[in-house]
């Protein structure tokens, strides 16, 4: 059977199951690995004739010489392998070549706001939000919190002195107790939105007798974004102050621990340069 007629036969099968422009996506890269296979070779392409060799090779070429992201290289080597799985499950084939890892893609540090982005969201929050709106931002931005574990603090949880203080984050992920200290600003943001506190016993309160919840602080921060011009969450905001704790020099054990992470690695996401410091250090580089 050639590839063309098992192509057809392969492709009539996931109309049913897909949508048209998924299934138009399956043809073209199968009709491209057709072609570099009858280019690479010197024959047409065959369920039978294709080895582990030739996934391999092909894997290299979508990387080295067709330029493709290892999304895309990932996606035609997996839609290839659905193709000989069906062939396999047919009878037309025995056996399926062995398939190359998935290419990885090295991961870019996590969204973080620049200064100037900061100092615009902040600048709004004092003008269009509530002390409260102040006080959860800070918090975020300067402790470094979850979404979940900022809006679940109870009044109790925080202990400020002159010039010192922390809150206690007692179910942070994983059900684990830290204790963060607080920054100067943030310390000074809660001291006045304490003072102004309708009472209760949660930091955040909410409409109801519960605390302010994390869609309803997402929804807050979304709405004064525009008014700063920056696209940023909650968790950007955590993103942001652990960017901020080590460029300013802090040490990776001592920022895992603020944050509450268990592995090295996961805070280590931090360090990676963005896209526009490293395009800024190839051209200050360049002769």
């Amino acid at each position: 059977m050639s590839s063309q007629n098992v192509f057809a036969s392969f492709l009539e099968l996931q109309k049913t199951r897909l949508a048209v422009s998924s299934v138009q996506a399956y043809e073209r890269d199968l009709r491209d690995f057709a072609t570099w296979f009858a280019q690479t070779n010197g024959q047409e392409l065959g369920p039978q004739a294709v080895t582990s060799i030739d996934m391999r090779e092909y894997q290299s070429w979508l990387q080295t010489v067709a330029g493709r992201k290892p999304q895309t290289v990932n996606r035609r080597l997996l839609v290839i392998r659905m193709w000989l799985a069906w062939c396999q499950e047919q009878g037309i084939i025995g056996r399926l070549p062995g398939m190359p890892r998935p290419v990885r893609e090295q991961k870019a540090a996590p969204k973080a706001l620049e200064r100037v982005e900061q100092n615009r969201l902040l600048r709004e929050v004092e003008r269009r939000g509530s002390t409260r709106d102040l006080a959860l931002v800070r918090l975020l931005l300067g402790a470094g919190l979850r979404i979940s574990e900022a809006v679940g603090l109870r009044r109790e949880d925080v202990t400020m002195g002159e010039r010192s203080g922390y809150v206690v984050v007692s179910q942070g992920k994983g059900n684990k107790r830290r204790e963060v200290p607080l920054p100067a600003e943030t310390r000074k943001v809660l001291k006045v939105w304490l003072d102004e506190h309708p009472g209760g016993p949660w930091l955040f309160p909410g409409r109801t007798e519960r605390h302010l919840t994390a869609r309803q602080a997402q929804k807050m921060l979304a709405q004064l974004a525009v008014f700063a011009r920056v696209e940023v969450t909650p968790h950007g905001l955590r993103h942001t102050a652990a960017t901020n704790m080590l460029s300013s020099g802090a040490d990776l054990v001592t920022v895992a621990e603020i944050l509450g992470h268990e592995s090295l690695d996961t805070t280590a996401r931090y360090t990676k340069p963005s896209a526009r410091k490293m395009a800024e250090v190839v051209e200050k580089g360049e002769v």
